[in-house]
This record gives structure tokens, sequence and C-alpha cells, in this order.
């Protein structure tokens, strides 16, 4: 563990803001988060206009899926062994230069920029659990749920200003140039977490096969009821934004008749909301129990899901949308701090490995098949049927008396 620099007599918001070392990895997040959403940008720009097809631009979304899958649990392994602060600098600056070396490929074959965009979000997913395992070390335990819950936002909050900064930043330094742009946040970014205070930890020296390793991991997961229920949960809540992100442009359009050009209004609202999640969730912890907030999140989630696929009104919807981002950060920030507290420090990479590799499929498998709901029954019924499946991991968790207790 790490000294904690907090200023003493401090709780939640006040805390985490006062603490150094937390902010240079906020920062680091945030940094990083920017160049990732930036280069997707760009990228997606130009794989558009060498294949004029939409499955082309799909490209770097596989690129993303495949090493969630292949990588992330190999990864946790090294974050339990090596030191936290080097990998995650070192994921950094690898990302960084590999972007750089996109740059003379924009002229040749499309599969070396996909190969490249692999290697990427390879080096990707030893960044998360890495990240995920230093903040315990770096929050006091109470505020950990604060420091959850700002760091959940910041992901959300990058993925929709990444995105919009994507169009001047492109439009101001030319194509090429932003890749240099998204290199520059990576190497910033390296240097930021460099000075995180984390302590050197001795490196583990015991001799296992790999596969043990990894097995580890996931018999703790296994074991562990309250740990294996959260997984699940958050694989049904990143599964419900990254659907709910896929189908906002139809929905704006088909639905709302506001014009796909304007599902960015129903983007801020669910970031408005998760921002009023942000402000709020430290104080109800203080009332209930987080397994419990979890339950009765997702039950209301489920619900607002439900509601929205029956409703064509603009207002009523960003009503609605706005529960969402409440509802998001409860259960997300929520879910996060229970896994953290649960999870014990020399297997705590493995695990968030495993976790890291649940998040990123719930962003590819599922929207796949929640798209081709949408094209063959109707985006209603897509959204429909992902309100139900919410709701009914809000009914499950009912019967999970060691989850609501948690």
């Amino acid at each position: 563990m790490v000294e904690e620099i907090i200023i003493p007599g401090r709780n939640g918001f006040a805390a985490v803001f006062s603490n150094f070392g937390f902010l240079l990895l906020w920062l680091g997040q945030l940094t990083t988060q920017l160049a990732d959403r930036i280069y997707v940008y760009v990228l997606m720009i130009i794989i558009y206009r060498m294949t004029h097809s939409n499955l082309g631009v799909s490209l770097p979304l596989l690129a993303f899926g495949i090493p969630s899958v292949l990588v992330a649990p190999w990864a946790g392994i090294v974050v339990d062994k090596l030191d936290r602060k080097w990998i995650l600098t070192i994921s950094s600056v690898a990302r960084g230069l590999l972007v750089l070396l996109i740059i003379p490929l924009i002229a040749k074959d499309i599969i070396w920029i996909f190969l490249v965009t692999l290697l990427i979000y390879s080096a990707a997913q030893f960044f998360a659990p890495a990240e995920s395992s230093a903040i315990p070390d770096l929050v006091k335990k109470h505020d950990l749920i604060v420091a959850n819950s700002l760091f959940m936002f910041t992901w959300m909050a990058s993925s929709v200003f990444g995105f919009g900064l994507g169009a001047p930043i492109v439009n101001f330094f030319a194509e090429r140039n932003t890749f240099i742009v998204s290199a520059a946040l990576y190497f910033f970014a390296a240097g930021v977490l460099l000075l995180v205070p984390l302590r050197n930890r001795e490196p583990d020296r015991t001799k296992s096969h790999v596969w043990v390793d990894i097995l580890k991991g996931f018999e703790f997961i296994r074991r562990n009821d309250v740990v294996r229920y959260s997984l699940y949960k958050l694989f049904v809540a990143a599964m419900a934004i990254s659907t709910l992100s896929l189908l906002a442009i139809s929905y704006a359009s088909d639905i709302l008749k506001i014009g796909e050009q304007n599902f960015g209004y129903l983007i801020f609202a669910i970031g408005v909301g998760m921002l009023v999640g942000l402000m709020t969730l430290e104080r109800i912890r203080h009332y209930l129990k987080m397994g419990t907030i979890v339950v009765m999140s997702f039950l209301f989630s489920g619900l607002i899901l439900i509601l929205l696929a029956r409703t064509a009104d603009l207002n009523i919807a960003l009503g609605l949308i706005f529960l969402l981002g409440v509802g998001n950060i409860y259960i997300t920030s929520t879910i996060q701090t229970i896994l953290q507290h649960r999870i014990p420090a020399n297997i705590r990479g493995r695990v968030f490995g495993v976790q890291n590799m649940i998040i990123n499929s719930a962003f590819t498998f599922p929207v796949v098949i929640f798209g081709a709901v949408a094209d063959f029954y109707g985006i209603l019924t897509a959204m429909a049927i992902l309100g139900w499946i919410v709701l009914l991991t809000g009914v499950s968790g009912l019967f999970l008396s060691k989850f609501r207790a948690a």
C-alpha cells in the first residue's frame, strides 16, 4: 500500500480531489481515453474512404474486441507480477508509438492498419487492470465509491467529448497530424502516470505455469458469489450502455424525428444524468448497502428502458435518458467498489483482467446482436428486449441475499 496523500478530516469529493496521487492517475485515464477516441475518429474516416463500406468501418470495433478476449486474462497476470506504474506508463508509450506507425501505412493496404490497431488495443488491455488495481492503493476505503464514480463518469464523458473533438481537430490539423495529436496525448499521459506515487512492489518470483495463474483468477471468481454476481451485472450494464449508444442514431432519426445529426443530444442527456449520479451517489451510500443500490438501480433502469421503448416524445425521452445516466453511474461505480473491497491485493490484476475482458466483450458482441434485432424487428423492439434483460437482472438480485448485503 502507498501512503495516502489526503488532507485529514476530509472525506468524499474533498478527500478525492485533494489526493494528488489519485488526481495524477485520473488525469492519465482522461488523457489516454481522449487519445483513443480521437484516434478511432480519424481512423474511421480513413477506412471509410478506402472501403466505402460500413463493414469496413467496423474493423476498429473488431480490432478492439479480439484483444479483449485473447489478451485481457494474460494482462491481468502481468499486472499482479510486475510494477503497475511501469505497466501504465509503458502501455501509454507503446500506444503512442504505434499510432505514429499508422501514418506511413495510410496509403498501404488496409490489413496493415488493422494489424497495427490490433496491437494498439492489445497494449490497452494492460492499462485497465493496472489502473483498477491501483485505485484502492491511492484512496481510502470509504472514499472508493467516489473515486470510482469519477472514473466511470470520465470514461463516458471522454467517449462523448473525444469523438466531439475529433471533427475540429481533423479540420484544423488534417488527418495525418491528428494521429500526431493522439500520440502526443498518449506520451503526455505516460509522463503523468510516471509521477503517480505507487510504491515499487517486489516482483512475484513464484514459478507456476501461465495457465495456472489464469485459472487462479477464474477460480476465485467461481468461488466468490458476490464477485461472480458483480461481474455478471457489470456485463449487463456495459451491454446496455453500448447498445443504447448504437441505437441512439436510429432512435433520434426514426422515432423522435429530430434527425440523425442531433443524436448527440441523447448522449448529452446521459452525460448530465451521470454527472448528477456522480454528485448524489456518495450521499446515498450512507443509507443503503452497496448491493441494494445496484439491485434497485437495475430495477429502475429496466423500467426506464421499457418506457423509453414506448415513447416518441422528445422531452419525455430526454428525461428518461437522463434517469438512465443516473442509474448507470449508480450501477457501475458501486459494482467497481464492491469488487475492490472483495478482491485480495495479490490477485487484483487477474480478476480485473477478466473484468476488462467482460466489459470489452459487452461492447462488441451484444452490439452486433442488438443491431441485427433492430434491423429485422425494429428499434423499439430491440430497446424493449434490452429493458427486460436489465429489469430481470434486477429481479434476480432480489433473490441474492449475499449480494444485496455487500
